[in-house]
């Protein structure tokens, strides 16, 4: 609803495009002048002047600019998703810079610029306005009904967000949105995730883990060969003796300490760009895994959770650590990797909360399931089942009275 999606499919397309030249253009002007810099080391000057090195240089720095682009907006397209997910649960239709802050993590600040950026590249459907003296964002055209599905009480917003219908005391809540030309509904599946951790994390995380550990051990070993290599060789390179040896051994091509010392050189190179090579791996590998055992101890935690909104501190990853903002943290690293589904951080009320089995239905009648195509209004009527989209909004002293006369009429039977 707020993403520019056809945008965002060739951006990311333009991503994979320049992360691909970028890594060509680096791999290949590195190794050039790795070996330069390993047969010419006591003659820098030889090196500088080289055809080679002006060409080296210049594809190094397009393919560093162009791997920074090509990260740096799919970063933002990931906070653009984010920031997009929480306007789709929101039913106020306005939304406080502080509220957006705590739930992503960011300050308050930061969250500002990306949505005056994202308005004009990722986003739409919203507007910067000044409400009451403060900067919000205000969602366009945006009406909704809430409603209990168990005795199809109408509702308020705030009620809502407590998870509870104040008639029966049911969970199973649900939002009608209209927004723009576009309608949508909010429905809880939480019976689908009691008692079921799985329906809060990715399919077979047990694997992927076993797979992340098995990158790690190999990346590790790779950065440890290399800091060996690298290490080794800088210690032969001083050392008279091995050089002697090498040069009268008879079994080497070299015939001078010059072409023996530019050799221990290319391999002491070779050594250190591995272990750079593999260090991002190692940290890499490291992170996900901590945010897999971050998804397993929250899916868990969920899976027992009778309420749909569960207050972010009570957490056991937030709540037993002495840093809760490292547990946030980690948290907000598991959503956006994925790993943790079925779940949103939001703000009702003032409290960080995390929504459980919140599902959201784009462009269906909440009744048949029929595609809805076309301009939407409040009295829209569904093509197949005839049902009327949003219905009359009744007040919550018609609803109360509805229920006393239901309770009087069953108590005279």
């Amino acid at each position: 609803m707020y993403l520019r999606e056809k945008r965002i499919k060739i951006l990311k397309i333009k991503n994979v495009i320049l992360v691909t030249l970028g890594l060509f253009f680096v791999a290949s002007s590195v190794l050039v002048m790795v070996s330069l810099i390993s047969h010419y080391h006591d003659d820098l000057e030889t090196v500088l002047e080289a055809r080679a090195t002006p060409d080296c240089v210049k594809d190094t720095i397009i393919g560093v600019i162009f791997l920074l682009i090509a990260g740096i907006s799919r970063h933002l397209i990931g906070d653009a998703n984010i920031y997009s997910a929480y306007f789709e649960g929101d039913l106020s239709g306005y939304i406080q810079y502080n509220d957006l802050a705590e739930v992503t993590g960011k300050s308050k600040g930061r969250v500002k610029r990306q949505l005056h950026f994202f308005r004009r590249i990722y986003m739409k459907g919203y507007e910067l306005e000044i409400v009451e003296q403060t900067e919000q964002v205000v969602l366009n055209s945006k009406k909704c009904m809430c409603e209990c599905q168990h005795c199809g009480a109408s509702i308020e917003k705030r009620i809502y967000f407590t998870g509870v219908c104040p008639y029966c005391g049911s969970s199973d809540l649900f939002a009608k949105v209209l927004t723009g030309s576009r309608f949508y509904s909010i429905r809880n599946e939480m019976e689908e995730g009691i008692k079921n951790p799985e329906f809060y994390s990715l399919k077979k995380l047990k694997v992927r883990r076993g797979l992340f550990q098995f990158y790690l051990c190999l990346g590790a070993s790779a950065l440890a060969i290399g800091m060996i290599i690298c290490l080794g060789n800088i210690v032969d390179y001083n050392n008279k003796e091995y050089l002697k040896e090498v040069l009268l051994s008879g079994k080497s091509h070299y015939s001078s300490y010059a072409l023996i010392k530019a050799q221990i050189m290319d391999n002491s190179i070779s050594g250190a760009v591995l272990a750079l090579a593999f260090a991002p791996v190692v940290i890499n590998r490291f992170k996900k895994i901590k945010y897999i055992d971050c998804t397993n101890d929250c899916s868990q935690y969920f899976s027992q959770c009778k309420t749909p909104f569960v207050e972010a501190e009570e957490l056991p990853v937030v709540k037993y650590k002495a840093n809760k903002k490292r547990g946030l943290k980690l948290v907000r690293g598991a959503l956006r990797q994925h790993y943790l589904l079925n779940c949103t951080f939001e703000k009702h009320e003032g409290v960080l909360k995390v929504a459980l089995a919140k599902k959201i239905v784009k462009d269906q009648c909440p009744s048949c399931g029929g595609a809805i195509v076309g301009a939407v209004d409040e009295q829209y009527q569904c093509r197949y089942c005839g049902t009327v989209i949003m219905g009359v909004i009744r007040s919550k002293a018609i609803i109360s009275d509805s229920c006393e006369k239901n309770r009087t009429n069953l108590n005279k039977w």
